[in-house]
This record gives C-alpha cells, structure tokens and sequence, in this order.
C-alpha cells in the first residue's frame, strides 16, 4: 500500500467512511527530495555567478562550485524524471488512486 493518508487515522474522511481510507497519495518523498535537489542545484548555480560578477570569488572556487551546482541538479532532474515515471505507472495500474 503506498504511503500518504493511511497512517491519518483521526482525519474527518476517516470518521466519516468507519475507519476506511478512501483517498491515497501516490507522491513519494524521492520526488520531493529530487525537486529540492534540483532546486538547491540551480541556486547554487546562480550564487556561484553572482559572486563571481562582483568579485568575492575567484576563478577556481567559481569553476568548483558551479560543477557542483550543475552536477546537483543533474542528478535531481534524472530523479525526479523516474519518480515521475514510478508515479505514472502506478496511477495506471491502480487508476481509482487519487493524486
């Protein structure tokens, strides 16, 4: 059973239903952390240029913190495009699961 509002036990729909879950959550915490991921990347991306332009870093720590940057949000967009990928799969497989 996936995770999400299955360990809700004292929610309104619960006490409604008898207890029965009637609303799953297919979205994982991978693709939260793969969306952070990329996001951290990308900011230190654009940190890494600003200081760049005004002068507080040199060249050297540029190139490395920028490679960083880049290499951060690669590995979160790949995460991120197969938790996308895991979460289509199983929206199809069980079609009456709720975003």
């Amino acid at each position: 059973m996936p995770a999400g509002e299955l360990l809700n036990s004292g929610g309104n729909t619960v006490k409604e239903n008898s207890g029965w879950v009637i609303k799953f959550s297919v979205r994982s915490s991978e693709l939260y952390s793969s969306q952070v991921m990329f996001g951290l990347g990308i900011l230190i991306l654009i940190l890494t240029l600003s200081f760049l332009w005004f002068g507080k870093i040199g060249n050297d720590a540029a190139l490395w913190s920028s490679s960083s940057g880049i290499i951060l949000s690669i590995i979160g967009k790949i995460k991120l495009i197969r938790q996308k990928r895991k979460m289509q799969e199983a929206l199809a497989n069980y079609p009456y699961w709720a975003k």
